[in-house]
């Protein structure tokens, strides 16, 4: 099984579902230069450990809490936060069951923010899986590790 391709399909089909944000055909030179925004992680327990994290560049938070929401105007930094760290845990519920067995349960921990040195030593560790995700708005990097 391909880790990368199961993360990258699954956060895919999570971002168009619930955040209604599309998948662009190649990652953009403003998307691989954009300005992280914010980052969060949740931690799984089960049948493996492990923790997923997300990361968003490029004006990704505020067009992602907004369709999130249903709302057109200003979205507080809060509620664009937490709005990631929800779509943290959907991707996370959703791709255990994949790479793991319908019949193995988790434990999913509340998201938790992550500042940029924070998110730079988690990308540094060894990861099961590791993907760019180029959105029409911006982009998200995911991080995979299972123990």
């Amino acid at each position: 099984m391909d880790l990368n391709a199961e993360l990258y399909q699954t956060a895919a089909s999570i971002f168009e579902e619930v955040g209604f944000i599309f998948l662009m055909p190649e990652m953009s030179d403003e998307q691989r230069d954009a300005e992280l925004e914010a980052a969060v992680y949740v931690e799984f327990e089960g049948h493996s450990r492990g923790r997923l994290v997300l990361a968003a560049y490029g004006g990704l938070l505020p067009v992602l809490a907004g369709n999130m929401l249903g709302e057109n105007g200003p979205i507080s930094e809060d509620q664009q936060r937490d709005a990631l760290g929800e779509i943290a845990n959907i991707i996370c519920g959703n791709i255990l069951p994949r790479i793991t067995g319908t019949t193995n349960l988790f434990h999913i921990s509340a998201p938790r923010p992550i500042d940029a040195k924070e998110l730079a030593s988690y990308m540094a560790e060894p990861n099961s899986a590791a993907v760019q995700l180029p959105l029409e708005e911006g982009r998200a990097d995911l991080l995979l590790v299972m123990r």
